[in-house]
């Protein structure tokens, strides 16, 4: 269970059956996290050529509340896969278990 729970985090785009609560979760942010890395991305690139090209730019605010969601997904990402890994016995949960 761990490697599949792994294999979704590094190939998002591989299709993987899920068999609990939290794999399914996994299966859910591994999705929206592919999506929102290429979203910030392309938004990245966007306002680096309309400042380049000398627009006044607006959207950095609302980029940087999008890679603050990003982070936030990661994390519950990692914390997910910690619990997983703890409950196959591989490695100890911390005690902030959440």
């Amino acid at each position: 269970m761990q490697n599949s729970a792994f294999l979704r985090v590094i190939s998002p785009t591989k299709e993987i059956a899920v068999t609990s609560d939290n794999d399914d979760e996994l299966a859910v942010l591994t999705r929206e996290i592919a999506d929102k890395v290429t979203y910030v991305q392309s938004q990245t690139i966007l306002i680096e050529v309309l400042k380049r090209d000398g627009h006044d730019v607006s959207d950095e605010r609302e980029l940087a509340k999008e890679r603050s969601h990003l982070a936030t997904r990661i994390a519950r990402q990692f914390r997910l896969l910690e619990i997983t890994s703890a409950r196959e016995g591989n490695e100890p949960v911390s005690a902030t278990q959440g």
